[in-house]
């Protein structure tokens, strides 16, 4: 309705007034931001959800450590054997302990230390090897390697050597055995625990188990 009478004109203007009021408000409200009880909640919340989550994180990062050592750890196992058929002579996959840690690496040029271009892992930290004492009985393991097969044998925690011949399989210096490497973390109970088995034809499984076991392949 246009605003030409005086009447009409009066409540126009009273109207753009009142949007003008209205607008005003909201911009004061707006600029004012959160109230200090506002931002107290929102931190309390804030601090309520870390508390709830960091430990599942922390849980899921050394479960993601555990799993990442013990793919390593094969892999480097692998490399050796697969390093042994390619050159056509035994080739050994040493494992040196220093402290709370474990280096690992193939030794192409059997000079029994650990050189730049041979392929190597640190194991240590929050993932520790670990002896028989610690892990649960490997009973599902022998079952699984079956009864006929050679006993086995727990080559961690300390120093030791894998060695394989030119055509893959491993070489033992007395009777062959089914090796195995356990890998762990003591001070977390419920993250349980990884094999490396090692079979005397020179493969490499992975096995897993929960803090009261069984154990189960996964790889």
């Amino acid at each position: 309705m246009p605003c030409s009478s005086a009447g009409i004109a009066s409540l126009c203007e009273a109207r753009t007034l009142e949007r003008g009021t209205a607008n005003r408000v909201f911009a004061r409200r707006f600029s004012r931001g959160f109230s200090l009880t506002e931002l107290l909640v929102s931190i309390a919340v804030l601090g309520i959800l870390l508390v709830i989550s960091v430990p599942t994180l922390m849980r899921a990062y050394r479960s993601y450590q555990l799993n990442d050592a013990a793919t390593k750890f094969s892999g480097t196992l692998k490399t050796t054997r697969f390093s042994a058929i390619r050159k056509n002579s035994p080739v050994s996959c040493i494992v040196q302990q220093n402290g709370a840690y474990w280096t690992i690496w193939a030794d192409l040029d059997g000079d029994g230390n650990p050189g730049p271009t041979e392929p190597q892992i640190v194991v240590g930290d929050t993932i520790s090897l670990l002896g028989a004492g610690s892990v649960p009985a490997p009973d599902a393991i022998a079952t699984a390697v079956g009864s006929g097969s050679p006993a086995l044998n727990v080559l961690s925690p300390g120093n030791t050597l894998v060695k394989y011949d030119q055509r893959g399989a491993r070489l033992f210096p007395g009777a062959a055995t089914v090796g195995i490497f356990y890998l762990g973390n003591t001070s977390v109970t419920d993250l349980g625990y990884r094999a490396i088995v090692l079979l005397p034809s020179g493969s490499v499984q992975v096995w897993t188990a929960g803090p009261g076991g069984p154990w189960q392949r996964v790889s």
